[in-house]
């Protein structure tokens, strides 16, 4: 199968750009990541396309995934070409942000979801985010002017990992939002470490990048893989 075969190769393609991205940024490692942001991407279209019960559901999956490889090019392009960095850094954080509305959007709408359920999910996302972002100084760190897009972006990151783990319970452990569940706790992770990197200090070392990359490519496959498994039905 054909979801298969690009699954393994863009394992093997990601892999190999976590080992390289850890020595720094450059064009050259920007081409690899549009490569490796490519096969996760493949990944849930030949999945939805063996899949079809999960049509919307892969649909809305594939359109985060698309705004999660416009991401990937922005962030990288950010310390590629530094006198732009931060029109880069900003249009980065913004497609990731709409990427999530897509990727809870369509936990939410296509697992029926109780409106007081995702409304919870909402507000402790938010409540989250708001604890996370006034921690800077204990997590030395310094959000400075992108305080507001870092609360936004975690509360929407949040939102996707609590409405997975909710639907996950709601749908008894169903192997499709299992994987959703562990992609987007991996996914968080990763953006952890890269607000470090991003507005730390002394966190910018190889292995952090490598920790970074590894923590949200694991995300983003087990996100696609989750388009074969799912059954809404």
């Amino acid at each position: 199968m054909l979801y298969y075969v690009v699954l393994a190769i863009g394992l093997i393609v990601s892999f190999i750009f976590c080992f390289q991205r850890r020595l720094g940024f450059s064009v050259k490692n920007v081409i690899f990541k549009l490569v490796s942001s490519l096969c996760f991407l493949l990944t849930a279209i030949f999945a939805l396309i063996y899949n079809q019960k999960a049509h919307i559901y892969g649909a809305l999956i594939v359109m985060g995934g698309i705004l999660g490889l416009a991401g990937d090019i922005l962030l990288d392009l950010k310390g590629v070409y530094n006198k732009e960095k931060d029109v880069y850094l900003k249009g980065g954080f913004f497609a990731f942000l709409v990427g999530h509305i897509f990727y809870f959007g369509s936990v939410i709408y296509c697992s029926a979801m109780k409106w007081y359920i995702a409304l919870a999910c909402a507000v402790l996302s938010f409540i989250i985010s708001g604890i996370t972002v006034s921690l800077e100084k204990p997590m030395k760190v310094k959000y400075g002017e992108y305080k507001m897009i870092v609360f936004l972006y975690t509360a929407f990151l949040t939102m996707t990992l609590l409405c997975s783990v909710a639907a996950m319970i709601m749908n008894h452990f169903q192997k499709g939002l299992i994987l959703l569940s562990i992609g987007s706790l991996a996914f968080l992770l990763s953006d952890v470490v890269l607000s470090g990197t991003f507005f730390g200090e002394g966190k910018d070392k190889p292995h952090d990048y490598f920790i970074n990359h590894f923590l949200y490519y694991a995300g983003q496959y087990l996100i696609a893989a989750s388009v074969m498994f799912v059954d809404f039905a």
